[in-house]
């Protein structure tokens, strides 16, 4: 796995509160867990975000509106 050194700023509280209650040697892979768990997050709302406007944008597409009305009638005829 290959690691990168960085220097963070946190708040004074979050840190002592951080290094009370997580081990000396537990501290660098807690951070990456959070932030790996963090990323995820992010990109699912992203995406989440991406779809919603794409489906906005399509639903104010009167071509594909008029498309899925002239398939609608499909829809209700009988295949038997």
């Amino acid at each position: 796995m290959d690691q990168v050194r960085v220097n963070l700023t946190l708040e004074k509280a979050v840190w002592q509160t951080f290094n009370r209650l997580v081990p000396q040697r537990m501290k660098s892979k807690m951070v990456n867990e959070l932030l790996k768990r963090e990323i995820e997050n992010i990109k699912k709302r992203k995406e989440r975000q991406a779809f919603a406007t794409a489906f906005k944008e399509a639903s104010r597409d009167k071509n594909r509106l008029a498309e899925i009305q002239e398939w609608a009638t499909l829809d209700l005829e009988e295949w038997g």
